[in-house]
């Protein structure tokens, strides 16, 4: 546990003298981020607030991982997993904030015309229908069904990793143990990287609730790592709390800097990794519930209104509902954070039992 502590504090020190630089950085170069102009009111002020703030955070905990941390059962497959999310939030950040422009050729063939091109395209009009719905709408930057197959991807190689060559395919559960469930296994862990990843994206909406939140479930990760056996896991988890207080210093309102999709990915992603290599996927769900429930409300709404017309709530993300009904964005972030933490806790008891 000394040493852990020796990683949270060297990796602390580290991020804490470099988020000035990269604050000053993205300021001088107009890195900020686009605000929606359908949300409340009061975050219009927040424009031009500079992103990817967790650029450094992931860069400095991969580093201190590499060097003295390494481990081939346990920190490389999330650093590398991590890094892979992290590259793919680093492109979208790019994609919003210089908008790119397509150029299409204005030529088109007769045979692009033919009722049977049409109907050879039409489930790939309606994928990308399925997912612009139920995905957060954006005219910026990456479309959503364009984020899901780059999802896919890395979640589509975590599953064949744990499943064809770490030979993975049992669930644990608490009070019972392993229950091998074959190839059902992949899917979950499938199913559970993407969900995890665009969650913790759609919650860091507000000055530091996905930093807070992330901090807490990395705490309890870091519990479950050093009951269970796993010391270079729980190092981890120690480094990146360690690279995380710095950011949430400078995150919380008002922000000085935004996490950008290329730290919520990385913590989504590390977050999941660590649950995988654990064999702890049931206390995840708990220790990142507040995430879950929040990026949850996002596509609910979405299908709400495609289906019926009516909302749900009066703006999702869930956090942006309380906004709406009057509480101050400080006094939402302290009441989910709260929340958090309760989770965290009953996700390591459950981890435990």
């Amino acid at each position: 546990m000394l040493g852990q502590l020796i990683y949270l504090f060297l990796t602390l020190m580290i991020t804490l003298a470099l988020y000035p630089v990269w604050i000053s950085f993205v300021y001088k170069f107009h890195m900020g981020e686009k605000i929606r102009e359908d949300g409340p009111q009061t975050h219009l002020t927040k424009l031009g607030t500079p992103t990817m703030g967790g650029l450094v955070f992931i860069i400095t905990v991969s580093l201190i991982t590499f060097i003295f941390n390494r481990s081939r059962t346990q920190t490389l497959f999330p650093i590398f997993v991590a890094s892979m999310a992290g590259l793919f939030g680093l492109i979208e950040d790019f994609s919003k904030i210089y908008k790119m422009v397509a150029f299409k050729k204005e030529v088109r063939k007769n045979i692009f015309n033919t009722f049977f091109y049409k109907l050879l395209l039409k489930p790939w009009h309606l994928f990308k229908e399925f997912w612009r719905v139920v995905g957060s709408s954006t005219d910026r930057g990456l479309q959503t069904y364009q984020k899901f197959l780059i999802q896919s991807l890395i979640g589509g190689f975590i599953s064949y990793w744990t499943y064809f060559k770490l030979g993975w395919d049992y669930i644990w559960l608490p009070l019972i143990g392993d229950v091998h469930i074959g190839f059902f296994y992949p899917l979950i862990i499938f199913i559970l990287f993407v969900a995890v990843l665009n969650f913790v994206a759609f919650t860091d909406g507000l000055d530091g609730l996905a930093g807070g939140l992330s901090l807490f479930s990395f705490g309890a990760f870091w519990i479950l790592s050093t009951f269970l056996g796993y010391r270079a896991l729980g190092t981890l988890s120690a480094t990146f709390i360690g690279a995380i207080l710095p950011f949430l210093y400078f995150n919380v309102n008002p922000a000085r800097i935004f996490m950008g999709n290329v730290g919520s990915h990385v913590l989504g992603a590390t977050l999941t990794i660590l649950a995988v290599v654990m064999h702890r996927e049931v206390a995840l769900l708990f220790i990142v519930g507040v995430f879950l429930i929040d990026g949850l409300s996002s596509p609910l709404q979405q299908l709400s209104v495609k289906l019926t017309g009516k909302r749900i709530f009066r703006m999702a993300p869930l956090h942006h509902h309380f906004e709406l009904l009057g509480w101050s964005e400080s006094k939402v972030v302290v009441r989910f954070w709260l929340f958090g933490i309760l989770l965290s806790f009953i996700g390591v008891f459950i981890g435990l039992s």
